[in-house]
């Protein structure tokens, strides 16, 4: 029999993310919550070989590593085995659906109810990130309707909730290509499936960026992060460090301060991008520092230490220093997440869906799109779930022209 551990802790989302994968494979497994069991850390750390970062799979014993690392391991075809399950068999069956979204954060689970509603019967491929970004988020504040404010994680799972209520069906898995030459049209998923649909909203969102620096991505999950949520929790009483100068840039300090016996920002302007109500909890915060017009050149550390420090440019003189830190946090902004749109669909420089004005419509007509991949200025949960809603009429209406 396989025996599956998973560490986890409350409000991590690649936990989520890993949970909802080996849960489309009808596999259960035994949860390790860090937040409820902390004397357990320990032992995660030295059966992982010292890997800062949730969750951490094992099956009978060995490490698998994260969600990142199962979901490789999906895509070349091996996780089936490793879970006991055989050889992955090939999914070759072709579904039609009259309206098919892809993407899981606001803007495609708002789509979503308003297309259900209309009684188009969408079908919601989620990917393996279900949620979106708003799952990496700690408070929610500005959406309405959360008076107190609700954690992200949470809000995600009310939207998904209303969506199943009114019919979506959900499909979890990863689109491999889209065909969008003819109607219907086709999208291939990883797992071997095809999907074809008369209208597409693509709600696909974006992706945090890296730095891009090879010491950031030698020490990934040893100390380096994108998600404060999911491993600040491991660096309690140890001097961190946030890159970043926008409103996630602050969430993440000051999220951090729980932890950390001093977080340091690092900021490649002499003013923060951030809100102003964001801008004035960081200043406020005793625990908070800020590193002015400076780059991390490198990161120092090592797998078996995890990061001691950082390596400093000022981007004005030039001149070099170095700050003691046990962890960075990367908050520097997101990618659109369209790559498999390139050469189909009319994409700006940035790589973000153009969208004719004052509407959903891209380039191809029967092609809609909402939320972040379109959105290079507001990029907020709000907006997004209104253009989610914008798509999902402008889709009916369409469908209903063809009819």
């Amino acid at each position: 029999m396989t025996e599956i551990v998973m560490y986890t802790t409350t409000y991590c989302p690649y936990c989520v993310s890993a949970k909802s994968l080996l849960g489309s494979k009808g596999v259960s497994w035994h949860e390790i919550n860090l937040d409820d069991q902390p004397h357990l850390r320990a032992e995660m750390l030295e059966k992982s070989g010292g890997r800062r970062t949730v969750p951490q799979i094992f099956v009978n014993g060995q490490g698998l590593g994260g969600f990142d690392d199962i979901a490789a391991l999906e895509h070349q075809g091996q996780l089936d085995e490793i879970l006991g399950l055989g050889e992955s068999a090939v999914d070759t069956r072709t579904e039609h659906h009259r309206v098919i979204i892809l993407g899981s954060g606001p803007a495609g689970l708002t789509a979503a109810v308003y297309a259900a509603r209309a009684n188009l019967e969408p079908v919601l491929v989620a990917g393996n990130e279900p949620g979106g970004q708003l799952t990496t988020t700690t408070d929610v504040e500005n959406y309405p309707g959360y008076a107190d404010g609700v954690q992200g994680p949470a809000m995600m799972d009310d939207f998904r909730k209303q969506a199943e209520r009114f019919g979506t069906r959900f499909k979890t898995g990863n689109v491999r290509s889209v065909d969008l030459s003819q109607s219907p049209f086709t999208l291939n998923l990883e797992s071997g499936e095809t999907l074809t649909c008369d209208a597409l909203i693509v709600s696909t969102g974006a992706s945090a960026k890296w730095m891009g620096i090879d010491s950031e991505q030698r020490l990934r999950n040893r100390g380096v992060s994108a998600c404060a949520t999911c491993d600040g929790f491991f660096f309690r009483d140890k001097p961190l460090a946030v890159v970043g100068g926008g409103d996630t840039a602050m969430e993440e300090a000051i999220f951090l301060t729980n932890f950390a016996t001093k977080v340091t920002v690092v900021h490649r302007r002499d003013q923060l991008r951030a809100s102003r109500i964001m801008q004035d909890r960081a200043f406020k915060n005793e625990k908070i520092e800020f590193v002015w017009n400076s780059e991390v050149e490198e990161v120092l550390g090592d797998e078996e230490k995890g990061v001691t420090g950082l390596i400093l440019k000022n981007v004005e003189n030039g001149k070099i220093s170095t700050l003691d830190v046990e962890g960075l946090f990367v908050a520097i902004g997101h990618n659109p997440n369209t790559g498999i749109f390139d050469g189909q669909l009319d994409l700006d420089e940035l790589g973000y869906l153009k969208v004719q004005p004052h509407s959903t419509y891209t380039s191809k007509e029967g092609v809609f799109a909402a939320g972040d991949a379109a959105d290079r200025v507001y990029r907020q949960a709000v907006t997004a779930a209104g253009t989610g809603c914008m798509a999902a009429m402008d889709a009916e209406r369409w469908l209903a022209t063809r009819e």
